[in-house]
C-alpha cells in the first residue's frame, strides 16, 4: 500500500494502533481514541491483513476525521513486527513528533487519557514513560472485579535501583500501553525479536529514565482470559517461521541481549559503561530465571488445582481419617449441642421479630378502615365542602395516600443529615426532564429543610451535568468517567427494560455499583448514599394525580441554576444565535411529515438568525436526533462533543443564546434556569402529561422566564412573526405576554 504523505510540522502525539481481526470491538476503541480532549494527536492504525471488516470500519472513520491514517500491510508480518511497523510508520509520517503509545484495537479509554499523560511528561521531564491505572473489562463490557494494579518508579533516581525494582515488579501488558517519549522508545530499540519484548523493552526504558503512573483509572482493558503462554507468542510473532533463538527461555535470550547491547554495543554509555551493563546482563539472568521460575510454581499448583480429579483416592483416605479423629474426639456431638443452642436463641429472634410485624399489621388493618369512613364522611359534609375549608378540603385531604410517603421520605433525609460520613447524592441514571425538573429542586429544598452539609455532599450524575449542582454539593462525579459509556448505556438499557421504565423506584444493581466506583474513586471506605428513589416515590403521587400539586411546591425549590463551567465553546460560538435541538420522542415522533416539519422551521430561523445544533452526535439514550445537514447560518458542535461534557456544553451554549427552540423535554427545561426565552415542540399531545406542562408552567413564572409550548401546526405563527427587525428571543416574550402561554 502507498505511504502516506509526511505531515508538514506534525504533531507533538502520534497513537499507533496494529490491527488485527478484532472488527467487533474496534469501531468503541477508534471512538474512544478520537474523544480524546487534548486534540494535538495523529491516529495511525496499521493492518497486518485481517480478514474481518477491519479494513472498511477504518475507513469509514477515516472519511471523519482527518487525524485518522490507515496502512494496510503488502503481507503478514505477525504481532511483534507490525507492533515495529506502527512505530516506524508513525515516525516517517510525524518525524518530529514527541510522545507516541500503542495503542490496542480492542480497549476503551478515558476521553482525559491521553490530556493526562501528556501533562506528566510535560512537567516532569525525567519521566520517559507516563500510564494510569486500569479496570479490566469483559467481552460484554463489564467491568470485573479485579482491582487496579499500581506501579511506578518516580523519585527513584538510581540506575541499579531503578533496573531491579522494574524487572521485579513491573506489569509489562499494562505497561506498554502508556505514553512514552518517542526518542526513548526509539533509542530502546522499539521491539526486539525475541519473546516477551515487552519487558525487554520496559527494562531498557527503565534505564533511561522513569515511570509515573496517573492515579486515575483512564483506561479499560478488554480481558479475554489467561491466554499467555510462549507457543501462542512463537505462533503469533512468527508466522512465516519460527528462528532458532524463539526456542531459548525468554530469560535467557533478554539477559544475553540486555548483556550484549550494554555490555559490548556500548549503547548505554556513557550512563551505563560496558562493564556495568555485562553486570546488568548477569543480574538479569539471576532476577528473571526466579521470577520465571515461580510463574511457573503458581501456574502449576493451579493446573493442579484444575485437575484434582487424580487425587480423589488419596483425597477419599484422608477425608475417611478426619472423621474418624472427629468421633473419636467427640466433635461431632459437641457441634450439634452446639446448633440446638444457637437455633433456640435465633428462633427467639424470628419470633420476636414475626411478632412485631404481626401487631404492626393489626395496627394498620385497624386504623385503615374507619379512618377511610371518617375522610370520606367528612369530605361529604356540605359545611366542609361549600364553605369552612374547600381549600383545604381538596388540597390536603386528596394526598392522604402520599402522607405514609412523605413520613418516610423525611425519616430517610434526617438519617441522611445525621450520617458523619460523606453522602453520595445519587447517581442520577434517568431523564434530563425529570433530572432538571425534579430531582434538583427537591435536592435544594432537603439541603435547606435538613440543612445538609454542602462540604458533606457528593452529587453523582452523568454526561457533565454536575455543573447543575454547583450551588448544592461542593463535589461530583461523572458516571461516564467510571466506566466505558458502551457498557453504561447497555447497563442502563437492562436497567429499563428490568423495571419497565428509566425511573429510579428502587436502589438497583447498576445504582450499587456505580455507588461503589464512586467510593472507589474517592479512596473512601464508607459514605451514606442520598439516592433518587425517596425523590421518585414521594412525587408520582403527583405526577399520577393522585396528589395535588401542593405536594410539589412543600418539596421543591425553584432556582437559576449555576453558570455551565464549558467557557472554551465560547470561541465555537456567534456572537448572537439560537440554540436549536430537535429529537424524536413519543410527544413528536419520527414521521416524514415531522422531519419535513424541522427542515422548515430551521431554514426560517436561520434566514434571520444564526443558528446552533446542539446535536451531539452520540448515542447516550433511547432519543435520535434529527440532523438537518450544513447550510449558511447553521453551526454543529458535534466535533467537540464528548460523552463527559455534552450536557455541560449544551447548558453554556444555551445560556449564551438569545433563544432556544427544539423539541419539548429535556434541554427545552433548561432555558428558563439560565433566564434564555424557549420554545418547545410537540406533535402528539396524547403523549403528554399534564402534571409535567404545568410545572413547567409554574416554575418559568417562578424564575421569571418565558416558556412557550406549541404544537407544530401553530409553527406558521412563529415563522409569520420573526423578521429581520424582531429576533426571535423577542418574539417570545411577546408571545408569553399576550398569549398566555408562559404563565
Amino acid at each position: 500500500m502507498a505511504s502516506h504523505p509526511k505531515l508538514s510540522g506534525g504533531p507533538r502525539v502520534v497513537i499507533g494502533a496494529p490491527l488485527y481481526n478484532h472488527a467487533s470491538e474496534l469501531p468503541e476503541a477508534i471512538e474512544s481514541i478520537l474523544s480524546q480532549t487534548y486534540g494535538d494527536f495523529q491516529f495511525v492504525l496499521v493492518d497486518d491483513g485481517s480478514t474481518d471488516d477491519t479494513r472498511s470500519i477504518v475507513r469509514e472513520y477515516a472519511t471523519l476525521d482527518d487525524r485518522i491514517v490507515y496502512h494496510r500491510n503488502d503481507e503478514r508480518l505477525g504481532m511483534l513486527d507490525n507492533w515495529r511497523r506502527t512505530f516506524e510508520y508513525a515516525c516517517e509520517l510525524a518525524p518530529g513528533m514527541e510522545f507516541f503509545a500503542w495503542a490496542s484495537d480492542h480497549d476503551v479509554w478515558h476521553p482525559r487519557w491521553l490530556a493526562a499523560l501528556v501533562d506528566v511528561l510535560d512537567r516532569h521531564p525525567e519521566v520517559v514513560l507516563a500510564y494510569p491505572r486500569n479496570r479490566r473489562i469483559d467481552t460484554a463490557g463489564r467491568v470485573t472485579d479485579k482491582r487496579p494494579w499500581t506501579f511506578d518508579t518516580r523519585g527513584v533516581t538510581a540506575l541499579d535501583e531503578r533496573f531491579q525494582k522494574t524487572l521485579r515488579l513491573m506489569s509489562a501488558g499494562n505497561m506498554i500501553y502508556g505514553l512514552g517519549r518517542a526518542e526513548a522508545i526509539r533509542r530502546a530499540g522499539v521491539f526486539r525479536r525475541v519473546l516477551v519484548p515487552d519487558r525487554l523493552l520496559l527494562t531498557e526504558l527503565a534505564m533511561q529514565g522513569q515511570f509515573t503512573q496517573v492515579p486515575e483509572v483512564l483506561w479499560f482493558r478488554r480481558w479475554y482470559g489467561r491466554i499467555f503462554s510462549l507457543r501462542r507468542q512463537r505462533q503469533a510473532f512468527f508466522p512465516c517461521g519460527r528462528p532458532l533463538h524463539a526456542y531459548m527461555p525468554w530469560w535467557v535470550s533478554h539477559a544475553v541481549a540486555v548483556g550484549y547491547l550494554f555490555g559490548v554495543d556500548g549503547v548505554g554509555a556513557p550512563a551505563v559503561s560496558r562493564p556495568r551493563g555485562l553486570r546488568l546482563g548477569l543480574r538479569y539472568l539471576r532476577m528473571a530465571g526466579a521470577l520465571h521460575a515461580r510463574q511457573e510454581l503458581k501456574q502449576l499448583r493451579l493446573d493442579v488445582r484444575e485437575r484434582a480429579t487424580i487425587l480423589k483416592p488419596a483425597y477419599e483416605r484422608a477425608r475417611r481419617v478426619y472423621h474418624a479423629v472427629r468421633r473419636g474426639l467427640r466433635l461431632d456431638a459437641l457441634e450439634v449441642c452446639w446448633r440446638k443452642t444457637v437455633g433456640r436463641i435465633e428462633g427467639r429472634g424470628k419470633l420476636a421479630r414475626r411478632g412485631k410485624k404481626m401487631v404492626k399489621r393489626l395496627l394498620d388493618d385497624t386504623i385503615r378502615g374507619p379512618g377511610t369512613l371518617l375522610l370520606r364522611a367528612v369530605r361529604r359534609l356540605p359545611l366542609m365542602q361549600s364553605r369552612v375549608i374547600p381549600w383545604l378540603v381538596r388540597q390536603e385531604i386528596d394526598e392522604v395516600p402520599a402522607g405514609r410517603e412523605v413520613g418516610l421520605m423525611r425519616r430517610e433525609l434526617r438519617r441522611v443529615a445525621a450520617s458523619k460520613k460523606p453522602i453520595i447524592v445519587g447517581p442520577w441514571l434517568s431523564e434530563v426532564g425529570f433530572e432538571v425538573l425534579y430531582w434538583i429542586p427537591f435536592l435544594r429544598w432537603a439541603a435547606r429543610e435538613f440543612e445538609l452539609d454542602r462540604d458533606q455532599l457528593i452529587v453523582v450524575s452523568r454526561g457533565g451535568a454536575g455543573t447543575w449542582y454547583r450551588d448544592i454539593a461542593k463535589r461530583s462525579v461523572d458516571a461516564f468517567e467510571l466506566m466505558p459509556v458502551k457498557t453504561f448505556r447497555k447497563k442502563n438499557e437492562a436497567r429499563w427494560s428490568d423495571g419497565g421504565n428509566q425511573k429510579q423506584m428502587a436502589m438497583g444493581t447498576l445504582d450499587e455499583e456505580v455507588v461503589e466506583l464512586t467510593k472507589e474513586r474517592l479512596g473512601l471506605k464508607e459514605a451514606t448514599v442520598l439516592h433518587p428513589s425517596v425523590m421518585y416515590r414521594l412525587l408520582r403521587y403527583y405526577w399520577y394525580e393522585k396528589g395535588s400539586v401542593s405536594l410539589l411546591k412543600k418539596h421543591a425549590v425553584y432556582a437559576p441554576l449555576p453558570q455551565p463551567t464549558a467557557d472554551d465553546v465560547s470561541t465555537s460560538l456567534p456572537e448572537r444565535f439560537v440554540a436549536v435541538r430537535f429529537y424524536f420522542r413519543p410527544s413528536f415522533p419520527d414521521t416524514d411529515e415531522n422531519r419535513q416539519f424541522v427542515q422548515r422551521t430551521i431554514a426560517a430561523l436561520s434566514a434571520h438568525t444564526p443558528i446552533v445544533l446542539l446535536n451531539t452526535g452520540l448515542r447516550l439514550d433511547d432519543h435520535v436526533d434529527f440532523d438537518p445537514g450544513t447550510g449558511m447560518g447553521v453551526h454543529k458542535l458535534d466535533h467537540i462533543m464528548a460523552p463527559h461534557r455534552n450536557l455541560d456544553i449544551q447548558s453554556h451554549v444555551i445560556s449564551r443564546a438569545c433563544a432556544f427552540v427544539g423539541t419539548y423535554g429535556g434541554l427545552a427545561y433548561l432555558g428558563p434556569y439560565y433566564g434564555v426565552p424557549s420554545l418547545a415542540l410537540y406533535s402528539d399531545d396524547t403523549q403528554l402529561m399534564q402534571a409535567h406542562l404545568d410545572v413547567t408552567r409554574r416554575y418559568s413564572r417562578a424564575l421569571n422566564a418565558s416558556f412557550v409550548m406549541l404544537h407544530t401546526r401553530e409553527i406558521e405563527l412563529v415563522t409569520s412573526s420573526v423578521s429581520r427587525e424582531h429576533g426571535i428571543g423577542d418574539f417570545l416574550r411577546n408571545t408569553s405576554a399576550t398569549a398566555g402561554l408562559s404563565v
